[in-house]
């Protein structure tokens, strides 16, 4: 093949986006207009070739001028990417343009795309200078300026004589091809365009349509008196077969022929019951054959290699019909604690019998060699609300046959079945009974449980059973076939799409329903887009009006959801959602991708500025409601709290860090919002400075439990602020207008910060409470309001019987939060 072969452009890929509608791409462009007579739509199910109706560019840009002439035109004010009064009209594929009359000035603009600042060019401003009033201009985009090989923009002002490229000029290498009629999406549907091999159509979106929307709630296996039914959700595939087997690795017993049935979805029904025995589909689609387990599956062969057929009545532990959802008045009355479900216990010094399992929790007697109280029993004596597990669904990184495998869970592979590894077996039912038994034993103890689920990629995509039985639906795909990576895994789920929220939802009502889950933590939340969270916390508050739901506001990569449909900080508002406050994170202990960088409480008060924002429930910032705003300093990635003191102030005394860890802990503690820490920094849990540990085994990441005798001052100051912060409802006010209200910030010397609580803030039965945060290493004297007051708080203790009386003058010392009051 010579070079001028190898850049004639040839076909990657065929969507079915809507009835009649394709979107092709190509390697390289094609000049247009190009003949439909040379495009050839095959179905080779039937043998029949589909007419073609119409062809055109596919290439569509949403473009506007941003600039600070943007209010003279019309717009609401400058520099924005959402008002269209500046929006550029195509005039033909490869050019758009916008045309003004300014005043004479000097000006500023480049172009936005999407209504957003993700994607703009160019990267810096350019200068427009209008010599006279009344002056028309015209901005023109052009998507591929054939002289630069790639985008341009010009203006007529400073470019008076760019050549603008017409209608004739135009090539593409998107196109949007137009059938005389609606295909079969079961049918194997080929493309073929003169001089090119075919490709392959695959349908996509058009399965968004209401008549593929399946809404009944019997997808997966249903068991019942009157025997087993399957459904399925397949409408590309034109045939699937139901095998049976009688056991987890034996022979397959039957293969039974499946019938399409409404909405996409494919039935089979067996006139008795099958408990026990498990199942696999056999599907076909695109010409390819492949066995699936069941996405719905609600039980497992060990390692996810079959389904199985359970009575999942009979896993209920004793007692489960008596157990509840832990209630809260408002998610601000939550303390969240977040572990590992095999780092909790694995550690010899845990004195746990089931060390790594989920059983762990169930054993309220245990003790490390110093005879302290572990597990559960020093949860409830810490005083948290809720237990935030890490993954703990079948996820695909750990054989489930090998002990020693480690990973945190980020890779899903069954998302409604508990995770085998964690089990005393991963045969059979344990699995489901022991994760319910752990549920039932943190209920016991008023403890709510929080499930950290990861709906916005899958660890496959391909191989995985969602792109084997529908493919390329269940995933972001761009127009040239790619999976887009807003995880940073190599996938993104599709949220967006109707049978992709549904399978979300009833996963998550699911959990809700048979597990007794008390809430949900999102993984990279920001990919599951507004308006899917929106109608998905709607039902899960139907569900449970008291469910705690919140999530990280960032995507991991470039996503294909546009910008302004990301649940980036600020859009969960009014959701009834919390995010993660990476804002008060940063401020307070630093960067996490920088070692070295300090925060307020550790080394840097210049930053007290932030602080105060994160101090009111950043109601100021991001949030509609304090609510919202999850105040953290550590979480399981990134360095542990100490872990990162450490690093960033290796010249410290540990004495002196040790007062930094208390004072981060205390500002999250006595901020509005809800506080949530990383189990085991109540003893200052170390991973020896590893900041990704997530697949670097117990050595790492158990929890040492010895640590706690040697830190048992870090643990009382933190079960003594836990304490005052259930007790004082003034530290988790409900609402913006409670907070302006009732906190006031008050003047303070440089680089320190003081706030005032009070009259009795949200029915506290303290008049006034006054909190100082003295990050410098400095003792500051300091004259406090009128009256006696009552130190509570100090870099020491935390009493709420009192430390001593204090009036008039205050000595704060360095690297503490000092908390007194007035009854």
């Amino acid at each position: 093949m010579n070079s001028s072969e190898k850049n004639l452009p040839s076909l990657m890929n065929a969507y079915l986006d809507d009835d009649t509608t394709l979107l092709v791409a190509l390697t390289a462009g094609i000049p247009l207009p190009y003949a439909t007579s040379n495009v050839t739509v095959t179905d080779t199910t039937s043998g029949q070739q589909l007419e073609v109706a119409a062809l055109k560019n596919a290439h569509s840009y949403h473009a506007t001028v941003v600039g600070d002439l943007q209010k003279l035109l019309g717009a609401s004010n400058n520099w924005n990417t959402e008002d269209e009064h500046t929006l550029l009209k195509e005039v033909n594929p490869n050019l758009y343009q916008y045309t003004a009359t300014l005043p004479a000035g000097e000006y500023h603009y480049k172009i936005a795309f999407n209504n957003s600042w993700s994607d703009v060019i160019p990267h810096t401003n350019i200068n427009l200078s209008i010599p006279a009033d009344n002056t028309e201009v015209t901005f023109s985009y052009v998507p591929f300026d054939v002289q630069v090989q790639q985008p341009q923009v010009y203006d007529s002002i400073n470019t008076p004589n760019a050549i603008l490229p017409s209608a004739i000029d135009v090539t593409t290498n998107l196109l949007a091809i137009t059938l005389a009629t609606t295909p079969d999406v079961s049918h194997t549907l080929m493309l073929k365009l003169h001089g090119m091999s075919e490709v392959p159509i695959i349908p996509r979106k058009i399965l968004n349509a209401e008549r593929y929307t399946y809404n009944g709630n019997d997808l997966g296996c249903t068991l019942s008196e009157d025997g087993t039914n399957f459904r399925l959700w397949a409408p590309t595939a034109p045939d699937v077969q139901l095998l049976l087997f009688e056991s987890e690795t034996g022979p397959i017993s039957q293969q039974i022929s499946m019938q399409r049935a409404e909405q996409g979805t494919w039935l089979a029904s067996i006139p008795n019951s099958l408990e026990n025995w498990y199942y696999l589909y056999l599907i076909t689609v695109q010409g390819k054959t492949h066995t699936v387990v069941d996405p719905y599956a609600r039980a497992l062969a060990v390692n996810a290699s079959r389904t199985m057929i359970v009575d999942l009545a009979k896993t209920q532990p004793e007692g489960w019909e008596n157990d509840r959802p832990v209630q809260l008045n408002n998610p601000v009355d939550a303390i969240i604690y977040e572990l590992h479900i095999r780092d909790f216990s694995i550690h010899e010094s845990s004195g746990m019998l089931h060390r790594g399992k989920f059983l762990a929790f169930t054993e309220r007697t245990s003790s490390s060699p110093d005879q302290l109280s572990t597990g559960i029993s020093s949860l409830s004596d810490l005083g948290v609300t809720h237990v935030q597990v890490l993954p703990a669904y079948e996820f695909a990184t750990v054989d489930e046959f090998k002990e020693y495998q480690y990973n945190w869970g980020y890779d899903p592979r069954n998302y409604n079945v508990p995770e085998g590894a964690y089990a005393t077996t991963p045969h059979g039912t344990a699995r489901i009974t022991e994760y319910k038994q752990m549920i039932k034993s943190l209920h016991d103890e008023q403890l709510g449980v929080v499930m950290d689920v990861v709906y916005n990629h899958t660890f496959a995509i391909m191989d995985s059973d969602f792109d084997k039985i529908v493919p390329q639906y269940y995933y972001r795909t761009d127009a040239f076939g790619q999976y887009t990576n807003g995880s940073g895994i190599g996938n993104e789920i599709a949220s967006e799409r109707p049978m992709v929220q549904k399978f979300i939802r009833d996963s998550l009502i699911y959990w809700m329903q048979e597990y007794h889950v008390d809430g949900f933590r999102f993984d990279l939340m920001a990919l599951l887009g507004v308006a899917p969270m929106r109608q998905i916390s709607q039902e899960l508050f139907k569900q449970n009006p008291h469910v705690l739901l919140y999530g990280e506001p960032w995507t991991g990569g470039a996503s294909a959801l546009p910008d302004q449909q990301l649940l980036l900080k600020g859009k969960q508002q009014d959701l009834g959602i919390g995010v993660f406050n990476d804002n008060l994170r940063n401020a307070l202990t630093g960067s996490v991708f920088s070692r070295e960088a300090k925060g307020f409480a550790t080394g840097d008060p210049s930053l007290v500025d932030a602080v105060e924002r994160g101090v009111v429930g950043s109601i100021f910032d991001f949030t509609a409601h304090p609510s919202e705003s999850i105040n953290y300093v550590s979480s399981h990635d990134n360095f542990t709290l100490w872990d990162k003191i450490t690093a960033s102030n290796a010249q410290a005394s540990e004495s002196d860090r040790i007062k930094m860890d208390k004072l981060a802990q205390a500002i999250i503690m006595t901020s509005q919002g809800v506080p949530f820490f990383q189990g085991g920094e109540e003893f200052l849990r170390t991973k020896g400075g590893n900041d990704n540990s997530y697949n670097a085994g117990d050595a790492v990441n158990q929890f040492d439990w010895t640590r706690k005798a040697f830190h048992k001052d870090v643990f009382e100051y933190y079960r003594g602020l836990i304490r005052l912060r259930k007790n004082h409802p003034a530290f988790r006010m409900q609402t913006s207008e409670e907070i302006q209200a009732h906190l006031k910030l008050m003047d303070s010397p440089s680089g320190t910060l003081i706030f005032q609580l009070g009259p009795y803030a949200n029915q506290d039965s303290w008049k006034q409470i006054l909190v100082i945060y003295n990050p410098t290493t400095t003792t500051i004297p300091l004259k406090i309001p009128t009256g006696t007051w009552t130190l509570v708080g100090s870099s020491e203790l935390i009493s709420e019987q009192g430390i001593r009386q204090v009036s008039s003058l205050l000595e704060v010392p360095g690297i503490s939060c000092l908390i007194l009051y007035q009854a």
